[in-house]
């Protein structure tokens, strides 16, 4: 170990740095960051220093740069101490050095989430003077104002909610979230280890799609599902409880257009629909609006669509509207317009009037704007 000419920094070999435990149990073992690891190997540098504790030499922040430095061959990496007097304290330089880590998953948030309310719980009952210490020392260290310490130093300290901040999310959907963890360690515990990792996946796709699905009357007969293996994914469990079938959204595809029929098809709309998204749950379809002849979003379960694939008359159109939508990325007003026009299961005169004028037109009018505003200017 040497020291540079920077105060505190010294470098040494990465391998010859221990993980902290904590570090582990909340990021995984082997966590790979391919972003980190391609902007490191390009500057050949680590610019930040891995911080070690004084105590006992253990890594408490850098877990994945050391990783990539050992990839990468380097015999030496940067290091800065921090002075720790506990095991306690190291813990809590953990959870402040890696609160602002770039690409937690919702899942590390609530594992890091568990941590923190386990530091702050004990500390909320403490007077205001030993909570004010410990936000100066840890909190502030992260992303604590100092406002928001003040605040501290007045009344005690809301758990929940100073967690759910830290976590960058709403109380609410930190409350959801939490269930939703909760669930996973209880599966985890009754050994349902398939069904444990399509809920974090889940989880880690969508917090609100998480939590209806646990909230799901048939949520046991789902989990059961998922654990026999016969499907892989949250979605398609509730795709096949919610209509009896393994997997009722395989024949639908984005963009087919189908003809249904006059009994079944959406009130005041067209017997033709194109499919423009799929969900969970729902086939979402765009109509024409008959009344309005604007377009009408609706979603529909598999087991109500009552409706035959047709062939699509506007192959074409779609083929110049996505090659338009790239073009004028940009530009808002011209980008939506395409974008609803790429909805609707058929054009009208006036709609394809619109898209020859921004194919053949906009350019040409750009060009005679710019061209005046140069002249007054």
């Amino acid at each position: 170990m040497s020291i540079t000419t920077e105060t505190n920094i010294f470098y040494i070999n990465p391998e010859s740095l221990v993980v902290h435990p904590k570090l582990i149990q909340i990021y995984g073992q082997h966590e790979t960051r391919h972003d980190l690891e391609q902007d490191i190997a390009n500057r050949g540098v680590i610019l930040t220093p891995l911080v070690v504790s004084s105590q006992s030499n253990v890594l408490l922040s850098g877990k994945c740069r050391r990783a990539i430095a050992i990839k990468l061959g380097w015999d030496s990496v940067p290091i800065q101490y921090v002075d720790c007097a506990s095991s306690e304290e190291e813990e809590a330089w953990v959870l402040s050095l890696n609160l602002n880590r770039d690409g937690k998953t919702n899942y590390q948030k609530m594992v890091e989430a568990q941590h923190w309310e386990s530091h702050l719980k004990p500390l909320a009952k403490k007077n205001k003077a030993a909570i004010a210490d410990y936000a100066r020392k840890f909190l502030l260290s992260s992303n604590l104002t100092e406002i928001e310490l003040t605040d501290l130093d007045i009344q005690k300290i809301d758990v929940r909610n100073t967690v759910a901040s830290k976590m960058k999310l709403s109380s609410g959907s930190y409350s959801h979230s939490k269930q939703v963890y909760k669930e996973i360690l209880a599966l985890q515990e009754e050994n349902k280890l398939i069904a444990a990792t399509a809920l974090e996946k889940e989880l880690n796709r969508s917090i609100d799609a998480a939590y209806k699905f646990v909230l799901n009357p048939n949520y046991n007969q789902a989990i059961s599902i998922l654990e026999s293996g016969d499907v892989g994914t949250v979605g398609e469990v509730i795709a096949w409880v919610n209509s009896g079938e393994r997997n009722p959204f395989r024949k639908y595809k984005v963009w087919d257009v189908y003809m249904f029929t006059e009994e079944s098809r959406p009130k005041d709309c067209s017997l033709y629909g194109r499919i423009i998204d799929i969900t969970n749950e729902f086939v979402v379809f765009g109509f024409r609006n008959m009344t309005t002849w604007r377009l009408k979003v609706v979603h529909l379960r598999p087991k109500n669509i009552h409706a035959e694939l047709v062939p699509d008359s506007e192959t074409q159109m779609h083929q110049k509207i996505f090659s338009l939508m790239e073009q004028y990325s940009n530009i808002e007003p011209i980008a939506s317009g395409l974008e609803s026009l790429l909805k609707l299961p058929s054009l009208t005169f006036q709609e394809i009037a619109y898209l020859q004028n921004v194919e053949f037109y906009y350019e040409q009018s750009l060009e005679e704007v710019e061209s005046s505003i140069t002249k007054e200017t």
